[in-house]
């Protein structure tokens, strides 16, 4: 069967309920893997009404007019940042994910060279996504606090299987032992370590330093 044919082009006011329509769908899949309960369609309206507005946002659609996924582009204190990107469920596989960032891409390094994201690390597929899309310095990394003292859920959480990068500074606050792992990771890449190998070494000693696990 011929796959249907795509097109990604800016979004404008006259998108509104199809843009509407696909953001509901990203927060309520997002809330549904998070356990926590979505809001409707319409208490999203103000939030699309004012990303349509100030942000720029890249649809993609069918040749019969049917909006099945977008991206959003945002600017934060100077810098470029890629928010919300979504494609409708029974549309993924296709490469519309692929479409959408690199317009959203040509977009912005007419104005910057760097672009940035967000990822939540429970978020494996929306990692690997990313990662297959070349992107890989982590730049920040995001921390939060309960203010109410509430108990949550937590798990510790290494970057999995996946080797990122930061920038080396000319001077860095590194612990002794910090620095030390730093290097032999550093050199297990180099040796060809993968990330996937890395992981199996750290359980590996893990498992021998709690053998009643």
């Amino acid at each position: 069967m011929q796959r249907e044919h795509i097109v990604v082009r800016e979004a404008n006011n006259g998108d509104l309920e199809g843009l509407l329509d696909l953001y509901t769908g990203f927060y309520s899949e997002l809330r549904s893997r998070q356990g926590l309960r979505p809001r409707s369609r319409e208490e999203y309206r103000n939030e699309v009404e004012r990303y349509l507005s100030r942000d720029k946002i890249f649809l993609a659609e069918t040749g019969s007019g049917e909006a099945v996924g977008f991206i959003r582009v945002s600017t934060r204190e100077g810098c470029y940042w890629f928010e919300e990107l979504y494609v409708k469920p029974r549309r993924r596989g296709r490469g519309i994910g692929r479409m959408l960032v690199e317009r959203a891409e040509e977009y912005v390094k007419r104005h910057d060279p760097y672009v940035y994201i967000m990822v939540l690390p429970q978020d494996r597929r929306a990692l690997g996504f990313w990662l297959h899309m070349g992107y890989r310095l982590l730049n920040t990394i995001e921390l939060a606090k309960n203010l109410e003292g509430e108990e949550e859920e937590t798990r510790p959480l290494p970057l999995l299987s996946h080797i990122l990068e930061i920038y080396r500074w000319p001077k860095e606050d590194y612990t002794p032992l910090e620095k030390r792992f730093l290097e032999l990771v550093e050199e297990f890449q180099r040796r060809g370590g993968s990330g996937k190998e890395l992981l199996k070494v750290l359980v590996s000693a893990l498992e021998k330093h709690l053998p009643n696990t």
